[in-house]
């Protein structure tokens, strides 16, 4: 049986059992109008004279089993035209008459015909991946990088090339997720999302499998089959093209680093670190540290990563903030932070300042907070012990906080933690020292 879409029928015919039409109307230029010349006549005396038959099988149809197929007709109008339809008739009852419903036979040719065209195109878009298959098979699995292939939406290993198969061996089974360490999952599962959306994103530096291997990871969306898969193409970091854009820093340059270096994920999460850092923190190996997060070093109630990290996606660069490390054995370090971010990738160079003399700058002149207090002045008896002190602490409380604003560059939340106070506490305080 054909199908038509019969939401806006052009003929709409209301009918006794015996074929008599009682009420006419038609589509035009979206009005419905009345067809005159039609009530009281027989439907087939409507048709031309090879339609006779069809209409009488359509009545007969729908009086039998409530609905007729469909067939197609030349319907002649009152004004001469005649105009191929396609009816199918529906029973209103016993008492109720029937109704015919006609569209224009061109209309439904015209769908069919794009119905025919749209399965060819299928049919050869699917013939020709079938062709193109066996190509990409053979350029996966001559590949001497390794590669991966995983499902977008649960990150299960799909395939692996013989190169993957002999760099991780029995990590190419399982969720990809899984060969990561517990820390690294959530950035690198919002890096998959990325790709799904976007359709790819920035390479990002892992470490993978129970060797914790470190390889550079881009990942693509591609279609295969009936659905589109992740492709993950795993390269070694020295393996990075070679030119002045890109060229690495030899990692002796780094771990000789008098002061602290180290390269975080876009979550904090610790990806490489030389000597001098591991000093400060107290760490036996690099593998202390790797897949840590910073947060586990710094003192609480000085800045974390969070403010860190929000720092730096605000400004992409953090110059000279000062916090405390914390070190694996109780040792604290008062350190400067400076960072700046690439490719989804932070590089930290920590200064230790513990050792340094603040009152005074190079020259051998008090810094500004001993100025401040050098320009105080009490006459005893003019002044009592309470104003002096009262005076003291604004000045001190004034410098701290419009030092620590000018270090975290106005950022209150920032400011408010890098100097021991609550938001609350910090708004108060400049609202009375004029600071808003």
């Amino acid at each position: 049986m054909n199908s038509v879409n019969l939401t806006r029928p052009d003929v709409t015919l209301r009918l006794t059992r015996e074929g008599l039409i009682v009420a006419a109307t038609m589509m035009e230029h979206d009005r419905i109008e009345t067809v005159p010349g039609w009530h009281g006549r027989h439907w087939h005396e409507t048709v031309t004279a090879a339609g006779v038959e069809t209409i009488r099988r359509l009545v007969d149809e729908a009086l039998a089993s409530g609905v007729s197929s469909f067939a197609p007709v030349n319907q002649m109008f009152p004004g001469g035209a005649e105009i191929p339809l396609e009816y199918t008739t529906v029973s209103l009852g016993e008492n109720g008459g029937l109704i015919a419903i006609g569209r224009r036979f061109n209309v439904v040719a015209d769908v069919e015909a794009r119905l025919i065209e749209s399965r060819r195109t299928m049919e050869s878009n699917h013939w020709r991946l079938r062709e193109s298959e066996p190509r990409d098979d053979l350029v996966f699995n001559a590949a001497a990088d390794p590669m991966l292939l995983l499902d977008p939406e649960t990150s299960v290993i799909l395939r692996a090339n013989p190169a993957a198969r002999q760099a991780l061996g029995a990590a190419c089974t399982g969720r990809f997720l899984d060969l990561l360490t517990e820390p690294r999952r959530r950035s690198f599962a919002a890096t998959l999302r990325q790709v799904r959306n976007d359709g790819q994103a920035p390479g990002v530096i892992a470490a993978i499998g129970p060797d914790r291997i470190s390889w550079i990871v881009r990942i693509s969306l591609i279609e295969t089959g009936p659905a589109p898969s992740l492709l993950l193409h795993l390269s070694h970091p020295d393996n990075l093209s070679d030119t002045p854009a890109n060229r690495a820093i030899h990692p002796t340059l780094i771990a000789r680093l008098p002061d602290g270096f180290v390269v975080m994920d876009s979550e904090g999460i610790i990806e490489q670190a030389n000597l001098a850092f591991l000093e400060l923190v107290e760490a036996a190996s690099e593998s202390v540290v790797l897949a840590q997060p910073l947060d586990r070093w710094l003192k609480r109630g000085t800045a974390d990563t969070a403010i860190i990290l929000d720092l730096i996606r605000n400004h992409g660069t953090l110059i000279r903030l000062p916090v405390v490390l914390r070190g694996e054995f109780g040792a604290e370090h008062m350190v400067e932070l400076s960072a700046s971010a690439a490719g989804g990738m932070i590089g930290l160079l920590i200064r230790d300042i513990s050792r340094e003399s603040r009152p005074a700058d190079s020259t051998g002149a008090p810094g500004p907070l001993a100025r401040a207090l050098q320009s105080l002045s009490w006459d005893i008896g003019a002044t009592t012990i309470h104003e002096a002190v009262d005076e003291t602490v604004a000045v001190v409380e004034r410098h701290f906080i419009t030092t620590a604003l000018a270090q975290v560059a106005g950022n209150r939340k920032a400011a408010a933690a890098l100097i021991g106070l609550s938001r609350q506490s910090l708004y108060l305080k400049m609202n009375r020292y004029g600071l808003e």
